[in-house]
């Protein structure tokens, strides 16, 4: 009996023990630059030089909880040939979705009336920056995108996750 106390008294410690080590050396770990690569659109579904407004579905953990197949969010992708330029579709600004622009080519947040060249370079209104790119990769004709976030409201692009 007292060996059946001592082994379910271990395991209960180490059930409690383990998360909490994670939990205290992950910080230390570091979250490293955020990015994740996630499946987007087969190449062939991406009329050359035309933007095209993508959902970035994947699963996503937070905490304990596993969601499958959610949106995480959405880019903008072009086709020049075989290579695929990405951006995100949240403004630099403060976070609104960025569209295609009605009155020239390019794109608009039509939040603060941001407005941005077909290569997502700053044009007019109050974003700091450009829009903010993203790398990409075709592999078996499927284009993949390393999914971030980036800081809002700053000159400098930094990921945040």
């Amino acid at each position: 009996m007292k060996a059946l106390v001592v082994g379910g008294g271990a395991v209960g410690c180490g059930a409690v023990a383990v998360p909490t080590v994670r939990f205290l050396i992950a910080p230390a770990r570091g979250a490293g630059d955020g990015g994740r690569w996630i499946r987007a659109i087969r190449l062939d579904a991406l009329p050359p030089g035309e933007p095209k407004r993508v959902a970035m579905i994947a699963d996503h953990r937070d905490g304990w909880t596993l969601e499958k197949a959610v949106e995480l969010g959405a880019v903008w992708l072009v086709r020049n040939g075989s290579d695929v330029l990405a951006w995100s579709v949240t403004c630099p600004h403060l976070g609104c979705a960025i569209g295609r622009s009605a009155s020239a080519p390019g794109f608009y947040c039509p939040c603060h009336d941001s407005s941005f060249d077909p290569q997502g370079h700053r044009q007019t209104g109050p974003s700091p920056r450009d829009l903010d790119s993203l790398a990409t990769r075709v592999e078996d004709g499927v284009v993949f995108v390393e999914f971030k976030r980036f800081q809002l409201g700053m000159p400098a692009k930094v990921s945040v996750g």
